[in-house]
């Protein structure tokens, strides 16, 4: 009976036990769970945003604002931007009106401070970007004139600048020394240089006619040295005429150009790429651009000998000018707005990492930032990139502002489509001056008032 006894006790602890390793067994498989699961997070459903370009997807901005966000994805999984752009900027624009009268706006697209912008404004769907940066300290970092042009009329922002540049005449050095030219400093002066570029079966001014904005700068030139901006902020609302004299010297001087055969042969079909590469290709004396594009004169694709002979002048002066030999075409480029119903936290903490990172990764590429920041010589950059860094030092704070950001949209494509044709002398100056007060007076008030 005892022996019965020890042996059930025996037994029974045995069972015991055994349940106790269970247990501990069973404890440490959850343990293993738990770490495996820590090892593997769940997915994160991703958050597409995506970013309509109208500069180009390869563009340096663009590229260095992709690259930014991927890196800023790597602590925030769920991000993802994606970027569109299209060929052209006629294009973009009648895509991304087709895309928000459509609601599907997206969450970034470029967008100058235009009659178009405003109107999106009124209605609510574009983010307050001078309320963001201030609330974020960010205001202060930024160029004031790089900001100024962001602005429309009323000092309001909604849009923040990638880019910052000065628009100059480029020229051919070579060229001008072995046609014994120098620098116009007046219009008088660039005239008679066009003319004797021409006499020597060069190309005097090679110009991107297809986009239709270089051509447009051209009829602001003398306005601008006349009045300021004054003249094309009366005569957006028809409070004053292009036969005013500001206009009728900007359009006789489009005129004359185009038929003096000052463009080059078969301009109003020539895009930006190929306008700057008759330039760069020693076959043009001078091609206005931005300084976006110093780095586009000294790559490896242009010959050696072009890269050192290749100078800028500044907009020429007239008797009876009202800006300065400094003020001229200063911009920041087509600015970003965002979509108010997708801006989110994560955008948002996006932004403000972008705006950290973006002025020495953008200005290292060899680009002039919107952001007070520069390059010293101990970078190592070509001599024409701190040429033109020096020159935007010297700018002034008076800037022409882009006609096609100031007049109403069906103005503006008017403009745009009979401007080629008034060079190609297809208008007098007296017709194409009543055209364009023509169309003001349909169009503007149902913008302006």
């Amino acid at each position: 009976m005892k022996r019965y006894v020890k042996r059930l006790a025996l037994a029974l602890s045995l069972v015991v036990l055994m349940a106790m390793v269970s247990a501990c067994g069973g404890g440490n498989n959850n343990n293993g769970a738990a770490a495996t699961g820590s090892a593997n997070p769940p997915k994160v459903d991703k958050k597409t945003y995506k970013w309509f370009v109208a500069r180009g997807v390869d563009s340096p901005p663009a590229v260095t604002v992709k690259e930014i966000a991927d890196e800023f994805s790597q602590t925030h999984p769920e991000f993802e931007l994606v970027l569109e752009g299209t060929g052209d900027r006629p294009s973009y624009l009648q895509k991304l009106r087709t895309l928000i009268a459509s609601n599907e706006m997206p969450a970034m697209f470029d967008t100058d401070p235009d009659a178009y912008a405003s109107k999106l404004v009124q209605q609510g769907k574009l983010v307050d970007m001078k309320k963001l940066l201030e609330e974020l300290g960010k205001y202060k970092d930024f160029r004031p004139v790089a900001l100024q042009y962001q602005q429309f009329a009323d000092g309001s922002m909604y849009t923040f600048p990638l880019e910052y540049g000065i628009e100059v005449f480029w020229y051919n050095i070579k060229m001008f020394k072995d046609l014994g030219l120098e620098p116009p400093k007046t219009f008088d002066e660039f005239m008679k240089v066009a003319e004797t570029l021409k006499q020597s079966g060069a190309t005097p001014i090679a110009v991107d006619g297809k986009d239709k904005w270089p051509v447009l700068r051209y009829l602001a030139y003398k306005p601008f040295r006349m009045t300021g901006n004054d003249f094309i902020e009366n005569v957006k609302q028809g409070k004053a005429s292009f036969k005013d004299p500001a206009g009728m010297e900007g359009i006789k001087f489009v005129h004359d150009l185009g038929t003096k055969g000052y463009f080059q042969e078969g301009f109003t079909a020539t895009d930006y790429t190929a306008a700057r590469d008759l330039f760069l290709g020693g076959k043009a004396g001078m091609y206005y651009m931005g300084s976006w594009e110093t780095m586009n004169f000294v790559n490896d694709k242009v010959s050696t000998e072009m890269k050192d002979n290749i100078g800028f002048f500044r907009l020429p002066m007239m008797e009876g000018a009202k800006t300065a030999e400094n003020d001229y075409f200063i911009n920041s480029g087509i600015g970003v707005a965002f979509n108010q119903e997708t801006f989110d936290d994560t955008m948002k903490e996006f932004v403000k990492f972008l705006l950290e990172q973006y002025p020495k990764a953008y200005t290292e590429k060899g680009q002039f930032s919107p952001f007070n920041y520069s390059l010293d010589q101990e970078q190592g950059m070509p001599e024409l990139f701190y040429k033109i860094q020096d020159e935007i030092a010297k700018s002034g704070n008076v800037f022409a502002v882009p006609w096609d950001t100031r007049l109403d949209p069906a103005t503006n494509e008017l403009l745009g489509n009979e401007l080629n044709a008034l060079a190609l002398g297809a208008h007098t100056p007296d017709d194409f001056a009543k055209l364009m007060d023509q169309a003001i007076k349909e169009n503007a008030p149902k913008y302006f008032k």
